[in-house]
């Protein structure tokens, strides 16, 4: 397995031959429609549980927080988690 996982520090992850890594939220769904991930911020912004919010958009729960990180990593605000 080849990574090339950079940031603006250099690689994260050290290319050696161990194959003791693991690949987190494997299974996941990383691509949103932007109509979807709009609906989640905006369902989110309004009141509702990320829980709720997945049966809405009918996507897996890690999913929606994975869409809400995407707006506060692009610097859109969102209302606290709480």
């Amino acid at each position: 397995m080849k990574f090339e996982t950079l940031n603006n520090r250099g690689a994260l992850i050290k290319k050696t031959g161990a194959r003791d890594y693991v690949i987190a939220l494997d299974g996941l769904e990383f691509a949103f429609q932007k109509d979807q991930l709009e609906k989640i911020r905006d369902l989110h912004n309004n009141g509702y549980g990320y829980k709720e919010i997945s049966k809405i958009v009918k996507r897996d729960p890690y999913e929606v927080i994975v869409g809400l990180l995407h707006h506060v990593y692009s610097g859109r605000w969102i209302r606290p988690f709480y």
